[in-house]
């Protein structure tokens, strides 16, 4: 076991042992500690991203309902592969009112050393939700079916033009490499090529620029619905509902391929059992809140809704099943 894979392990362990005292019985409980000043979110991007758009919900629903008796503000702290984010929570850690909105970004850079923060400078708060990866093409391509897709890129991977975003080795990458590993043929063949956004992928596909795009299930079903994409398989272990209810799971389509983008809460590293006590209790609340549950709905999300001991479990497991994939790709760092 190498070094950074000992350090993320250490990380887990420590936040379960944590979370287990901030259990009934277990020495700490929500009622210790509560916020006493303005309680920020940091998110390692910009405004208007996947982490940053989760962070506003959660600012909206842990205020509306008063299970944070403080104000709640969403700080953006773009750059590095979410290390200055990480870092500014770190400085700011003897405040007890900072925490953060990452993603499974916060693990493929670490695996890959693209200047990401050490997954053990933080402490796993809650997993909030999955998102699933979707497999495009434009709606009057030749390739009519997950199956067909499979076997031209069996025949010939430099068949198939690849288009992802918004970096080799994210999840989207490892999503198609999953496909690839069940099905037999080689994604380090297929021609990719990687967009600065979701929207400019389907854009390139949609003027035959590209013939798959491979992506979030929530950018996919806007399109899916006005016509202009066709989605051949999803990465879920069942079917989404309402406009992608028709579009099989890879699993279905016999290639067991089950891929994730989680995001998720965490703290500094060090965080006090008292204050991961609370957190666990304000997003147990939160995780049963209808006006979340509508919102997973309406962007094909599943409330994953794990709080900090799960959590530590969740991404330790995740950290391995994702290195095994990035070092198939030839991008994990040694």
């Amino acid at each position: 076991m190498k070094t950074t894979d000992r350090n993320w392990m250490a990380c887990a362990a420590s936040a379960v042992l944590a979370a287990s005292l901030a259990q009934p019985g277990g020495g700490a409980r929500a009622q210790d500690w509560k916020p006493e000043r303005s309680v920020e979110i940091v998110v390692g991007a910009g405004a208007g991203g996947g982490n940053d758009n989760t962070a506003r919900t959660i600012q909206k629903l842990l205020q509306d309902n008063k299970y944070v008796p403080v104000p709640i503000n969403v700080v953006n702290k773009p750059g590095g592969g979410g290390a200055i984010a990480v870092t500014y929570m770190q400085q700011n850690a003897g405040k007890s009112n900072v925490i953060g909105v990452s993603s499974n970004t916060l693990l493929t850079n670490h695996i890959t050393k693209k200047n990401s923060p050490n997954p053990a400078d933080i402490t796993p708060l809650a997993i909030l939700i999955n998102e699933y990866i979707a497999f495009n093409v434009k709606a009057d391509s030749p390739i009519q079916s997950g199956k067909d897709l499979v076997a031209r890129l069996k025949a010939d991977p430099t068949s198939v033009v690849l288009g992802i975003s918004t970096a080799l080795g994210n999840i989207n990458h490892i999503a198609f490499a999953a496909v690839a590993r069940e099905a037999g043929f080689d994604p380090k063949k297929v021609k990719t090529v990687v967009f600065n956004s979701s929207g400019a992928s389907i854009t390139a596909l949609m003027g035959g620029h590209i013939d798959l795009v491979v992506g979030p299930v929530s950018i996919a079903g806007r399109y899916v619905e006005s016509g202009q994409i066709r989605t051949l398989g999803i990465t879920a272990p069942t079917r989404r509902s309402g406009t992608l209810a028709a579009v099989p799971t890879w699993k279905e389509l016999g290639l067991d391929a089950i891929v994730d983008n989680w995001r998720g809460v965490i703290g500094p590293k060090g965080m006090p059992p008292q204050q991961v006590a609370y957190w666990d209790q304000a997003f147990r609340r939160m995780f049963e809140r209808d006006e979340w549950k509508k919102d997973l709905e309406q962007n094909y999300w599943d409330n994953a809704a794990l709080v900090s001991r799960e959590s530590a479990r969740y991404l330790d497991a995740t950290y391995k099943e994702l290195k095994r994939t990035l070092t198939e790709l030839d991008l994990a760092s040694n």
